[in-house]
């Protein structure tokens, strides 16, 4: 579990073989995943394309090194906010060729995905989807991250983020340890990874400083919001999310107040108003109440240079 009260890697790249699946909330997608789709080579290649009909062909290589394609379809139920989505078969074995035999713990046909589509994503002048794939629980085994699609840094080149004057962070103590939730967590889109503020209350007041990159455009914050767990997905709900927050631009003094949506998808909050590219300082001004803990939570942030639309 997590937090204040009492609680209790991203293992391998195994599962980046694997795919990404994704349909709407209740309430009704936004945009429409066929035609979209995911390639990867490492530590397999590779195809993923979404088609019409809740359907989805998935396309590899198998030990003998012959491409084999075949065609899914899924059906969609929930896990607190997560979809959880359920093919008609379950994952061919020839998926794992020459991959950790620990995958085979995972084999199966359910996972839990949040994506968002990227506007003018890579090439500057189509849309993409980008997302976080997450296995459930296994097996008595820990849930597992299986495919991410972020780049690590705004332009996508980028190894990382910097943050700095950060407020607080939740230092948690257990039998089994001391784990702390640190500001750097942010560019981490392992599951189980979040920045937790560190305060008594729900966090109102704290910030951070997210550090730019030279020559860069980067005129939104990517975010994803709150406790995100394939393993606990209910923490999601438990503990706190952002509501509210002020954006200032630390060297021009500019700063603007912005509602962030509460969705485990990525979203944007677009910076636009900053005059120049400069470092950005993040203060929490309201919050989504968790139901069980007072503790806010944010998964990922880190400056952009593009809209993302949260899949809901």
């Amino acid at each position: 579990m997590f937090l204040k009260s009492k609680i209790g890697l991203f293992k391998k790249s195994l599962f980046l073989c694997l795919f990404l699946i994704m349909g709407s909330f209740a309430v009704g997608q936004n945009f429409d995943l066929a035609g979209f789709g995911y390639t990867g080579m490492v530590p397999c290649p590779y195809f993923i394309e979404f088609q019409k009909g809740n359907k989805i062909e998935i396309s590899w290589y198998n030990a003998n090194q012959k491409r084999v394609k075949k065609l899914y379809t899924y059906k969609k139920k929930y896990i607190g906010r997560f979809p959880l989505f359920e093919l008609d078969a379950d994952i061919p074995e020839g998926l794992y060729a020459g991959l950790n035999p620990e995958s085979k713990n995972y084999y199966g046909n359910k996972f839990m995905l949040l994506t968002g589509l990227v506007k003018k994503a890579w090439k500057e002048n189509e849309d993409d989807i980008i997302g976080l794939g997450m296995l459930p629980a296994h097996k008595g085994k820990k849930a597992e991250g299986f495919f991410t699609r972020f780049p690590s840094g705004g332009s996508g080149e980028t190894p990382y983020f910097y943050y700095e004057n950060v407020s607080s962070h939740l230092v948690e103590k257990s039998k089994e340890g001391k784990r702390e939730y640190k500001i750097e967590n942010l560019c981490d889109m392992r599951e189980d990874t979040p920045w937790v503020e560190g305060v008594d209350g729900w966090g109102i007041g704290e910030s951070f400083v997210i550090k730019t990159w030279n020559n860069n455009d980067d005129k939104y914050i990517l975010l994803m919001n709150g406790y995100i767990s394939a393993s606990n997905p209910k923490l999601y709900d438990e503990n706190g999310r952002i509501k509210k927050i002020m954006v200032e631009g630390v060297i021009s003094g500019k700063k603007k107040e912005f509602t962030v949506k509460d969705t485990p998808h990525p979203q944007t909050v677009d910076i636009g108003f900053l005059p120049e590219q400069e470092d950005v300082k993040i203060t929490i001004l309201d919050v989504y109440k968790g139901t069980k803990y007072e503790d806010t939570a944010i998964h990922f942030m880190i400056l952009w240079r593009t809209e993302v639309i949260p899949y809901e």
